[in-house]
């Protein structure tokens, strides 16, 4: 059934451990049936998925899910600046921020996060066990390490194409243990936010056991497989203990693009999954 999606979000901020975290809360529309707790991409990835998830945001409020949208410490409209971030921190603000919501809604909380804030949203799960019942994973990132690797490349490939000097990924790494800013597509990223970012791996999460996962990612057409490691990712985790139903969607991907553009199959995907079920 199609709705007219119109719900208000409501921006305020929320005192972090460090400084004060910037939020977006959408009340639910209707009777209240849950609650979602947002955590969001890295870097320019973060900006590129804003407007698609300020839309899935509306629709599940519509049908009676309240969302609280984060911008982690350091990023977005939130104080402190990246280089300054960590792991650490923004699983202790993640903290604060289900507290205001459990407060506000009364509801249990689906933990939902988008690539890199999917497995920041796993670990946020696994560092307070029975407590969330259920994650929302939009094409979440399985290894931290090679997600900075690949996010390292970036670099790479900016400073060959302008014929600079070339570093390696290893020599920037070396760089970021020294103490070094080093800067990634006009994000300065220190040792230790890399470091932390690195040591997760959504596998090594032991007591994310019992978790309900809905794991959702892009495929190239109808019937097409999840890619590899995210196969592996999931035979381990279902070996855990875990539930996960997995939904393959076919959207341009939205947070790799440089201009915007829409995941209708994703939102809709995303919105029939709460509409069928109680959380």
């Amino acid at each position: 059934m199609n709705r007219v999606v119109n719900a208000t979000l409501e921006p305020f901020f929320i005192d972090g451990v460090k400084g004060r975290i910037f939020a977006l809360y959408l009340p639910a529309q209707d009777r209240q049936r849950g609650a979602l707790l947002y955590f969001p991409p890295f870097a320019e990835e973060m900006n590129r998925c804003r407007a698609l998830v300020a839309e899935q945001a509306r629709r599940l409020a519509q049908r009676g899910y309240a969302c609280l949208l984060l911008d982690p410490y350091g990023t977005g409209d939130s104080e402190g600046e990246l280089n300054d971030a960590d792991w650490s921190t923004w699983l202790a603000d993640g903290q604060i921020a289900a507290q205001w919501l459990t407060e506000r809604t009364g509801c249990a909380i689906t933990l939902w996060g988008c690539r890199l804030g999917a497995l920041l949203a796993a670990d946020f799960a696994n560092h307070h066990p029975e407590h969330f019942q259920q994650l929302l994973l939009w094409q979440p990132v399985a290894d931290g390490k090679l997600f900075i690797n690949q996010y390292l490349r970036l670099r790479v490939t900016f400073l060959m194409e302008r014929n600079l000097p070339p570093e390696t990924t290893e020599q920037m790494r070396q760089r970021l243990a020294a103490g070094a800013i080093v800067e990634v597509s006009g994000y300065p990223l220190s040792g230790n936010l890399t470091q932390s970012i690195e040591a997760n791996k959504l596998t090594n999460y032991a007591t994310l056991k019992g978790v309900h996962i809905l794991w959702f990612e892009n495929v190239a057409e109808p019937g097409s497989a999840l890619s590899m490691p995210s196969q592996k990712a999931i035979e381990q985790l279902r070996s855990q203990g875990n539930t996960i139903q997995t939904q393959p969607f076919i959207d341009p991907p939205v947070w790799q693009l440089h201009k915007r553009d829409s995941a209708v199959n994703l939102l809709e995907q995303t919105t029939r999954l709460f509409e069928s079920n109680e959380t």
